[in-house]
């Protein structure tokens, strides 16, 4: 009849961070937030706040990108489906989605699965802004920082959600109960 759960049973959640997107978000907002502070006197100050797909300045964004997924998969250690026990400071190019293969407990309420990649995403954008800001624009970079705080907090909120525990549906009912449901719903 309902769907029959065992008792128990974890859930595995993929959240899959499209770099493409990540990096569009980046750019997108030090465009914009350079463009609200541009003046007649700042025009070279400003040029220098725009994250863009310059050999340097990707370099610099994908290794905070990296840093900052470093620090997500601290974050979710008691959740994350990993198995290596090695790692390296090698070079990110920026090539590949960043994936996390998560195993929640049973009653994760699956509608805070958006919450969690979007929580994310915006965790290591809002991270690659302030160390881009720590470099080109320091007055801004704290604000970031503190956005990715916001960030990061969302993340601990959205793996935290649980569902409510379902009332059981009896599959096994007699005769008298059946008869008994139905003279009480009839029309009045």
């Amino acid at each position: 009849m309902g769907e029959q759960k065992t008792l128990g049973a974890k859930i595995n959640v993929t959240v899959t961070i499209k770099i493409s997107w990540l990096l569009f978000d980046i750019m997108n907002e030090t465009f914009l937030r350079g463009r609200t502070i541009q003046d007649k006197e700042n025009h070279k100050e400003v040029a220098s706040m725009f994250a863009s797909e310059d050999e340097e300045n990707r370099e610099k964004i994908l290794r905070s990108i990296k840093k900052g997924f470093a620090e997500v998969k601290i974050e979710l250690s008691d959740y994350l489906n990993e198995d290596g026990t090695t790692t390296d400071n090698s070079h990110y190019d920026g090539s590949t989605d960043l994936t996390l293969s998560l195993t929640m407990p049973s009653n994760f309420n699956k509608a805070a699965t958006t919450g969690v990649g979007e929580a994310i995403h915006d965790y290591l954008k809002n991270s690659a802004i302030a160390e881009w800001y720590m470099v080109t624009n320091k007055s801004d970079a704290e604000q970031y920082v503190a956005l990715s705080q916001k960030s990061l907090v969302s993340i601990q909120q959205a793996v935290s959600k649980r569902s409510r525990p379902q009332r059981p549906n009896d599959s096994t009912t007699d005769s008298t109960t059946d008869s008994k449901s139905d003279s009480t719903t009839g029309s009045n």
